[in-house]
């Protein structure tokens, strides 16, 4: 056990939080999100957090590690399709309000992709994380930033 960390990370991903360097990306992929064979495709770390919370996982993320302060949107959400465009998705509003509260920029921290652009992205991160997320559109692109 160790003070002050969330008890939700693992020592696997606390271990990969740590080996990861400024502009490395994770992924929070939610419980539908296809991150193993996105990991494999793209040879990327792959950790399951079944049981947890994207939401849980975001704010326990960014309680140890910093966003990217040179990139515009550090945290980046994967945009519904079009066939899904009237879809209500609460879960970005609670993304949106744990970016805000820890990074100085506020929700503006945030932005959207594109699904399969999304998609390529992730295919090139350091690590995907498949969480136990249910709420659909839960997906999440985090950029480590530095310490400073």
């Amino acid at each position: 056990m160790l003070k002050n960390i969330p008890s939700i990370l693992s020592p696997e991903l606390l271990a990969t939080l740590c080996e990861m360097g400024h502009s490395d990306v994770i992924v929070l992929g939610d419980a539908n999100f296809p991150g193993k064979r996105f990991a494999h495709e793209g040879n990327c770390k792959f950790l399951r957090a079944d049981g947890i919370s994207g939401t849980a996982l975001l704010e326990a993320i960014l309680q140890v590690i910093p966003t990217d302060s040179y990139a515009d949107t550090p945290v980046m959400l994967m945009q519904t399709m079009e066939c899904d465009k009237d879809l209500d998705i609460p879960i970005w509003k609670d993304y949106e309000a744990i970016v805000a509260k820890n990074d100085s920029r506020g929700k503006s921290a945030v932005g959207y992709l594109e699904r399969f652009a999304f998609y390529e992205v992730a295919k090139k991160a350091y690590c995907i994380v498949q969480t136990g997320e249910t709420q659909i559109y839960a997906n999440v692109i985090i950029q480590k930033g530095v310490i400073k």
